[in-house]
């Protein structure tokens, strides 16, 4: 069969591109004055249904080259192949309804007559789909100008052959004959019961071969809207006739239903292979993710110097990108139809955009930062009216972790438009520092005190030198500033242990350290005049 297939489509190949040509020399012939296409429907012979069980992939290579005219003739012959199969499924649960009134009577003459319209009813749908399938094969082959022996009547997937009387070659009379030996031989509800049997049996296989149809269908109409035709109405009619049907009135029914599509290759072992593609790719993309936004990673840490607020960045954004990506390709595995989600993403985009304006104001913040590089992470930084460590940055805002272990996410549109301190930018940074004495104290013995104080200091830097000198009269003391240089990751410790030690050797010499004071002198008028004093405000 596959070799025959090959065949079949060596001669579509071969063929097509030689009709135009046939047709306009017949035409040139004829004394027309142009040579034009054939674009009637009507005019037109289907081609890709000379062979019903094509793969699918091959189907998809038959239709590229064809024009939308084409592949609306096209579409119309496995549609008419699709309905017809409809038909006989329609046919076949009827008459499982038949025989489940032929087992509920307990009249032989009613129970023979139930019998004679299920099967009527069932080799009518079935001759009916014969023909078609053998008409449409037929046209093809003389639209291809070959004789190609296809089995018109070979169901579309390779299922196993049900014998059922409904497919019987035979006249009504032979059918009348089989249904009243059936019922001679045995019981009315036992013959009808085979029959029931005999039909969801049926019914599985007819359920098989429209998801085939249904398959094969889709691949045309896919090409058919992208050239601009119209398939609204062919998707809406597989939607309706697809899917598992089942009668909640009867427990054989929906058993032999449930069963029959868990064994179905176009049920349960199509839906499990699909649900494990769709598992697998999840997992390559996760894997790839991972080694992608490593490598990526890697590559700028090494060879382009940015920031690591940058590098986590973009390898993030790379990350979610790829399982963007694989979860599209995972729906696809699961037959889900991407095309309406992206066309309603396309259309929403504008509204989308004008009501994220504040996001798309953070997100430009967001590339200026990254730009200008004025904080990586691990800085300590006052940006946006918080102070604290910078933890990570997307394109809309920043995070923070406040010496207080908060975690505060900044808008990265504030933190632009503010003033931005790094206070970690440096390695090296001054530790400013003023000490207060009283006016009765030595100031130079308190200046050599805090000098011998940062000499004991390991953590004080060198160079630059300190500074320490009297620089203010203040109002209540004489203020001393003290000014050594440290590591920026030893400010607080210098800070801290200087301040400790110059307050334990002030308390030694018995340097004081004022309170803010005030003096007040009361006079009073005897005092001054040597009267008595008088009451205010006399």
């Amino acid at each position: 069969m596959r070799v025959q297939t090959l065949f079949l489509l060596l001669v579509f190949i071969c063929v097509i591109p030689c009709a135009p040509i046939h047709a306009q020399e017949a035409k040139k012939a004829d004394g027309s004055k142009s040579a034009e296409p054939i674009q009637s429907v009507k005019d037109l012979k289907p081609i890709t249904t000379i062979d019903p069980s094509i793969p699918l992939d091959q189907l998809k290579v038959m239709v590229r080259p064809l024009t939308k005219t084409e592949l609306q003739v096209e579409a119309n012959a496995w549609f008419e192949l699709l309905r017809n199969k409809a038909r006989q499924i329609a046919a076949t649960r009827l008459g499982v309804k038949k025989t489940n009134e032929a087992i509920a009577t307990g009249d032989n003459q009613q129970a023979l007559e139930t019998l004679k319209k299920a099967e009527t009813v069932q080799h009518i749908a079935d001759e009916k789909a014969k023909k078609t399938e053998e008409e449409l094969t037929k046209r093809a082959q003389e639209n291809l100008g070959v004789d190609v022996a296809v089995d018109a009547a070979k169901p579309v997937q390779d299922a196993p052959e049900q014998t059922t009387a409904a497919q019987s070659d035979s006249g009504q009379q032979g059918e009348n004959d089989s249904a009243q030996a059936a019922i001679s031989d045995s019981s009315p509800a036992q013959s009808a019961e085979n029959m029931k049997q005999n039909f969801l049996s049926n019914l599985t296989t007819l359920q098989d071969e429209r998801s085939a149809l249904s398959d094969r269908l889709e691949v045309v109409l896919a090409s058919l809207a992208a050239k601009g035709g119209d398939v609204e109405e062919y998707r809406k009619y597989i939607a309706a006739v697809s899917g598992l049907e089942l009668d909640t009135s009867d427990a054989t029914t929906i058993w032999a239903g449930i069963k029959g599509w868990f064994v179905s290759k176009e049920g349960g072992q199509r839906m499990g292979w699909n649900v494990g593609k769709f598992l697998l790719v999840l997992l390559c993309t996760w894997i790839v993710a991972r080694i992608g936004s490593a490598s990526v990673k890697w590559l700028l840490d090494r060879k382009v110097r940015l920031t690591q607020l940058a590098e986590n960045l973009i390898s993030g954004t790379i990350k979610n990108v790829i399982y963007l990506i694989g979860f599209a390709v995972a729906l696809a595995a699961l037959e889900v139809d991407m095309t309406p989600v992206l066309a309603a993403i396309g259309a929403t985009g504008l509204v989308v955009g004008l009501a994220l304006q504040g996001t798309l104001s953070n997100f430009a913040s967001g590339l200026m930062i990254l730009i200008n590089r004025p904080f990586d992470v691990g800085d300590v930084v006052t940006a946006g009216g918080i102070t604290g460590t910078v933890k990570q940055m997307n394109l809309v805002s920043t995070t923070f972790r406040t010496f207080d272990n908060q975690t505060i996410h900044v808008p990265n549109n504030s933190i632009w438009n503010n003033v931005i301190t790094n206070i970690t930018a440096n390695k090296v940074r001054r530790v400013d520092l003023e000490f207060c004495i009283g006016y009765g104290d030595d100031f130079e013995q308190a200046e050599q005190i805090i000098k011998d104080v940062l000499e004991d200091q390991e953590l004080v830097l060198r160079e630059p030198e300190a500074v320490v000198v009297t620089h203010a009269l203040a109002d209540s003391s004489v203020n001393i500033v003290c000014r050594p240089w440290a590591k920026t990751v030893d400010w607080w410790a210098v800070k801290t242990a200087v301040t400790r030690e110059v307050k334990r050797r002030f308390d030694e010499a018995g340097i004081s350290i004022p309170f803010p004071q005030q003096d007040i002198h009361v006079h009073t008028v005897e005092g001054l005049t040597g009267n008595k004093p008088e009451m205010a405000g006399k």
